[in-house]
C-alpha cells in the first residue's frame, strides 16, 4: 500500500559546485581524491580520501577573500589533523618502548645510575635478575590502560606513580599520523 506523502511543503534542492582532484605520483602514496565546495562567503568543505580511507572537515569561519583551497593551504598540518581526526595523536603507545625501558630500569638500578625514575636502593644481582624476567609479563600490554593489570611489577620498575613514566616515556610516533600528515602534505602542494 503505497505512503502518502504528510510534507506540506515541497523538497527543497540547492545545486552548488563542487571541485574533485585524483593527485597522483606523491610519494609512496596511492592516488588521493579531494572534494572541495566553497558553500557561501567564508564557509566550505572538504573531503580527502586515500585508498580505502577518507577524512572531512567543515569551516564556517574561513578568512575573509580566502577560497577553501587558499585557506586549506596555509593551514598547519596538526590543524588540519585535529579536523578530520580528533582523537587521533601525533604519538601512542608502544609496548616495545615499554619492555626497553623496563629493562633499563633494572640495569640502570643495578648500575647504581640515576635515571628519570628515582629510587634509593640499587638492586643486588638476585633481585635484578627475578625483575629482569618479570619484565616477560609485559609483552602483551597494549596500552597505558591494559598496564594498570601489571602495576605492581610496574611499581617495582619505575617507582609509585610508575603511570607517568609509561605515558610519557613509552610512546613513538603514531604510524596513521605520519600517514595522514603525508597525505594533507600532498594536498596543499597540488592546491597551491
Amino acid at each position: 500500500m503505497p505512503t502518502e506523502n504528510k510534507r506540506s511543503e515541497p523538497l527543497k534542492v540547492e545545486r552548488s559546485t563542487v571541485t574533485k582532484l585524483v593527485i597522483t605520483g606523491a610519494k609512496a602514496l596511492d592516488p588521493i581524491t579531494v572534494f572541495l565546495e566553497d558553500l557561501a562567503p567564508r564557509k566550505g568543505k572538504i573531503t580527502v580520501s586515500c585508498r580505502d580511507k577518507s577524512w572531512h572537515a567543515y569551516w564556517g569561519g574561513m578568512w575573509d577573500g580566502h577560497t577553501l583551497a587558499q585557506f586549506f593551504c596555509q593551514l598547519d598540518e596538526h590543524y588540519i589533523i585535529g579536523y578530520f581526526s580528533p582523537s587521533m595523536g601525533a604519538m601512542r603507545f608502544s609496548n616495545d618502548t615499554l619492555m626497553k625501558l623496563a629493562r633499563k630500569a633494572v640495569v640502570d638500578r643495578r648500575r647504581m645510575r640515576k635515571s628519570y625514575w628515582e629510587f634509593s636502593d640499587i638492586l643486588d644481582n638476585e633481585d635484578a635478575r627475578d625483575l629482569f624476567d618479570q619484565i616477560e609479563d609485559l609483552r602483551n600490554v597494549e596500552s597505558i590502560m591494559s598496564a594498570h593489570r601489571h602495576g605492581e611489577l610496574l611499581t617495582d620498575l619505575f617507582g609509585a606513580e610508575w603511570w607517568r613514566v609509561v605515558d610519557e616515556k613509552a610512546i613513538e610516533l603514531n604510524p596513521a599520523w605520519t600517514y595522514l600528515c603525508r597525505i594533507v602534505t600532498a594536498v596543499q602542494q597540488d592546491l597551491g
